[in-house]
């Protein structure tokens, strides 16, 4: 929704986002019954269904298992392939420095604190969760669990075919040396579940890949939260329970349970949503020893959580890995006024590979800008993104109307006309802002909250269809750019008709997204195929006009699960859904997207609302712009609305450092007229009051933007003496100094919060 939660005092946004901690015995939500699958796909590549259990044992050894047990499987370039097959474990050997990262934990690093359970899940290769009947506390893994095991050997590594005597269930894992990349795959079709009401919940493979015990190393886990974060390796004292879960591309509203708001006064949000894992990465750097890996969630992305978990949650080890959901576990209500609920599991699993690349990096590159170079050739070269028009624009959006109640229905709050946006053009380009961006908020008819919208027909109140189609054509003459903004996800309950429009749950429920507004409080998705039947009727309607500039929201950023007609659909359907709409659209108009997912990447020409923090969890030690270190060069990238920030002066800093560039949402008229509408806390937008800064920061960050045209940044270090040097890779540095001291750098002297532009 175009909505930004209300700031209200420090200590309310510390405590915002809470994460509940995952006790040691179960990882994952509880089961119930389902209805049993079989698959019958490739029959080759299946672990063998045993016939009898008499030979399956355990993994587990008496004796410490020493380097001496590994042997050699494969080699690269860089990096030497031990293996232990018992525990499917894995050593990396950089063979310049002979410098180590383990897949599992050795027995002598054991520091001997930790139960069985919880010695199967960190010396075993794979882990999985099983559900049984109403239960997924099962955890199963090599060492605690009888199995059988057939591992092959391959040039470049290993296939282990796996099957879980007690459950009936199993899998192949692959691990291979893909030239200085390490790869762990598991094949969909490897899957195979035999016994009625057992079932894979999750997979996690090598969870401890990468590991180190307390402070024993220096270094960090990147996170992928917000624009990026780092969590440093050194001793947390014990003081968080938990660290990083969140799943790939945002929580799935397919299986959202109600859940009751915290308001006050009332009125006031006081939880603040976490970002949205927007790329499915992390990574782990151990900076002493010059290794590090940025590991890349290929397959199986979409229905995965990534895990940094630092040293005192649960166990004194520091550890980071992707978790696959296969299936969950759901409430399920009996009736309409959901009274009683009882649990139930997905009917059908999850249908992907499941794959995690990890990318080696040694040396200079072992740190996070290493890991955002790798990341960005990465894209580059399986064609993930292409290289957009960067050339810079400053972005100032406008909201056209809104609604405030009245009587026995609602009226139009106008706050930005077609002509006012003409008058206010004028006056910038009078003042030398050569080009601009816009987003025009609420120009539809009924306002920014008639949702979804079927037509290209402009509110009369604004000026209507035509005076808006002209100001569109004649505005792109003189390079400023409008895009009408479209949140197609979202139905408006008032305005609308839902009955066979809106999203269902997997639980067949109807999802309501509810908001403490003044005038629309219950919102709805639509359902993936409206999204893109609705996306059609009014891209040809619109362009039909003579004008193509869309800016997307809502289905940009958002995957859920969803049943329709008693039939169920997961994440992998929806994205297919909205990457096809996507894509359509992308060949028709010019397209921008609301802070996309990164499957979605290569089909904006921009990157709208790129955040430049991170959700501020208390584990992080730091916030790194790594996003912006990937994609700058390749997309245009635009911040949220400098003028709802509260400190101007470091958010400027932070866009002179990232190379995004900024964003400003205004009206004509003062924003104290919103009151009583859905934008009320829109609290300063008047177009008069932010025009010098609008053109104070065209001038400055063109002229840097300018500089750096076309290159991509290939160095990031952030100084002791608060200044942070970012290096692009044709030659120019710039100089960003967050300290209210000046301080000198390479020979040059930053003043105080200030920055400047040099070369290599």
């Amino acid at each position: 929704m175009d909505s930004r939660k209300k700031k209200i005092i420090a200590f309310v946004l510390a405590a915002a986002v809470v994460i509940t901690a995952i006790p040691a015995t179960s990882f994952f939500a509880t089961g119930t019954e389902g209805t049993q699958t079989e698959d019958t796909q490739n029959k080759d590549t299946q672990p063998p269904k045993p016939t009898d259990t008499e030979n399956a044992g355990t993994a587990a050894t008496e004796e410490p298992v020493t380097m001496a047990d590994y042997k050699v499987i494969a080699e690269s370039d860089t990096y030497r392939m031990y293996f232990y097959e018992p525990r499917l474990s894995v050593i990396l050997e950089n063979k310049q420095t002979g410098k180590l990262l383990e897949t599992t934990l050795s027995d002598a690093k054991d520091d001997g604190t930790n139960n069985a359970t919880w010695q199967g899940y960190m010396k075993s290769g794979v882990v999985l969760t099983a559900i049984v009947g109403t239960n997924d506390t099962f955890q199963v893994d090599l060492l605690t669990c009888e199995h059988t095991k057939e591992v092959t050997y391959t040039d470049n590594g290993f296939s282990a075919k796996i099957y879980f005597t007690e459950y009936e269930f199993g899998l192949t894992v692959e691990a291979y040396l893909d030239g200085d990349e390490f790869v762990v795959n598991v094949p969909e079709e490897s899957i195979v579940e035999y016994k009625a009401n057992n079932y894979i919940g999750t997979i996690s493979l090598y969870p401890f890949m990468g590991y180190t015990y307390m402070d024993e190393q220096e270094g960090y886990m990147l996170v992928p939260d917000g624009n990026g974060a780092l969590i440093y390796l050194d001793n947390k004292e014990g003081r968080y329970p938990t660290g990083f879960s969140q799943m790939i591309y945002g929580n799935d509203a397919g299986f959202a349970e109600k859940t009751t708001q915290s308001y006050l006064w009332g009125e006031y949000d006081t939880v603040v949503d976490a970002n949205k894992v927007i790329a499915p990465i992390f990574g782990m750097a151990h900076t002493e020893d010059e290794l590090a890996y940025l590991a890349v969630v290929e397959d199986g992305e979409k229905r995965a959580y990534i895990e940094a978990q630092p040293n005192g949650a649960l166990v004194n080890y520091n550890r980071c890995f992707a978790r696959f959901v296969l299936r969950t576990v759901y409430v399920q209500p009996l009736n309409q006024s959901n009274s009683g609920t009882v649990k139930s599991v997905e009917t059908d699993r999850m249908h992907s590979d499941l794959t995690v690349r990890y990318m080696l990096l040694s040396g200079d590159d072992a740190d996070y800008s290493g890991m955002a170079v790798a990341y960005r050739e990465y894209l580059l070269d399986n064609k993930l993104v292409s290289i957009k028009d960067t050339s810079y624009n400053t972005r100032v959006d406008f909201l056209g109307t809104d609604r405030e109640e009245f009587l026995m229905g609602t009226t139009a709050v106008t706050m930005t006309t077609v002509e006012q946006i003409e008058e206010m053009y004028k006056t910038l380009q009078k003042a030398g802002v050569k080009n601009l961006l816009t987003i025009y908020k609420g120009w539809q008819s009924g306002g920014l909250y008639e949702l979804p919208i079927n037509s290209y027909k402009a509110d009369s109140t604004i000026g209507g269809t035509n005076a808006l189609t002209k100001l569109i054509n004649e505005s792109a003459e003189n390079g400023y750019n409008i895009y009408l903004y479209n949140d197609a996800l979202r139905i408006n309950a008032r305005t609308n008709l839902t009955t066979f429009d809106a999203m269902k749950m997997v639980n067949k429920r109807t999802f309501e997204e509810e908001v403490n507004e003044q005038v629309y409080d219950t919102f709805y998705y639509l359902m993936p195929g409206v999204t893109q039947e609705k996306l059609e009727k009014f891209i040809k309607s619109y362009t039909k006009k003579g004008a193509d500039n869309i800016a997307l929201a809502g289905i940009s950023n958002s995957i859920f699960s969803y049943s329709s007609r008693g039939v169920y659909y997961d994440r992998y359907d929806t994205a297919d859904i909205y990457a096809d709409a996507v894509s359509s659209i992308d060949e028709s108009v010019n397209l921008v997207l609301e802070q996309p997912f990164a499957y979605l990447w290569n089909h904006t020409d921009s990157f709208l609302d790129m955040p430049l923090g991170s959700s501020e969890y208390m584990y992080v030690d730091e916030e790194v712009p790594f996003l912006s270190l990937v994609l700058k060069g390749i997309l245009p990238m635009y911040s949220d609305y400098v003028n709802f920030e509260a400190d101007k002066t470091e958010f400027f800093l932070q866009l002179v450092e990232s190379g995004v560039y900024p964003s400003f949402y205004l009206t004509h008229e003062n924003s104290s007229a919103l009151i009583y509408t859905n934008s009320s806390d829109l609290f300063s937008t008047q177009f008069d009051i932010y025009k010098d800064i609008v053109i104070e920061y065209d001038a400055a960050l063109r002229a840097i933007a300018e500089q750096v045209e076309g290159a991509f940044i290939i160095d990031h270090v952030r100084m002791d003496n608060g200044v942070t040097k970012v290096t692009y890779d044709n030659g120019v540095v710039i100089y960003v100094n967050y300290s209210e001291n000046s301080a000198a750098v390479d020979g040059i002297t930053i003043d105080a919060l200030s920055y400047k532009v040099g070369e290599v």
